[in-house]
């Protein structure tokens, strides 16, 4: 199955659902319960590009590299959190804690993690309550 070029907008609330075989589904699935985790905004607002691009082109990147690469994909990953942890206390302001709890969930999303967008629901559900 190829996956679909469009492009959801982040204020329609459509996230990728993984289907139980961990592939990732090339049409989104509407969650009218859900709001779209914070996460996603602002990382959004920090690397000027598509959330959902980005996971999908890491994920199928992730799947298809050897050991090795997956290793480089991790280190590249981990760089990434941490930059972005540092753009949320520096530019957003926030504090310490809820930054790493947002690169965290980030974490999962960039790995192309099967479980990442819930991960990321998940956390925004605790902040926000916060």
């Amino acid at each position: 199955m190829g996956l679909s070029q469009t492009r959801y907008s982040l204020s329609r609330k459509f996230f990728f659902m993984q289907p139980q075989s961990g592939e990732l589904r090339s049409e989104p699935v509407m969650l009218e319960s859900q709001k779209t985790p914070k996460t996603f905004t602002l990382y959004q607002e920090y690397s000027q590009s598509d959330i959902f691009d980005t996971v999908r082109t890491r994920r199928l990147e992730y799947d298809k590299a050897t050991r090795e690469r997956r290793k480089e994909l991790e280190e590249e990953v981990e760089t990434e959190v941490t930059s972005f942890n540092r753009w949320l206390k520096e530019t957003k302001n926030l504090e310490p804690s809820t930054a790493h709890y947002y690169s965290i969930a980030l974490k999962s999303l960039l790995l192309g993690l099967p479980i990442g967008v819930q991960i990321a629901q998940l956390f925004s559900l605790v902040l926000d309550n916060l």
